[in-house]
């Protein structure tokens, strides 16, 4: 769905290591590919990693609604306000009640 070609690395040292399980078909398949794109197998499995880590990312920082519920919500909120009975009156009564934290 994304298409993502760079990887956003983490500056500094490496000190986290994780181990990985796989079949030997699918170590022979990174094996290939990583000397395919002259990586070493770690480096290429790091960054496919990330890749896959920032098309998350992006999915999650998305919001996606079908066409119809889209438009309803555009078409509320370009609405002109409207006033709620009570609401001014309940946010004058307790102004000053609610502080942000310093």
């Amino acid at each position: 769905m994304f298409a993502l070609e760079t990887v956003i690395p983490t500056p500094g040292k490496m000190e986290a290591r994780k181990e990985v399980r796989m079949h030997r078909a699918d170590e022979a398949r990174i094996r290939a590919a990583a000397a395919a794109t002259g990586l070493q197998e770690a480096d290429f499995i790091r960054q496919a990693a990330l890749l896959r880590a920032q098309e998350v990312e992006q999915r999650l920082a998305m919001s996606i609604l079908p066409v119809e519920a889209f438009d309803a919500f555009k078409t509320a909120v370009e609405a002109p306000g409207r006033t709620v009975p009570g609401l001014a009156q309940a946010a004058k009564v307790t102004k000053g009640l609610l502080r942000d934290a310093d």
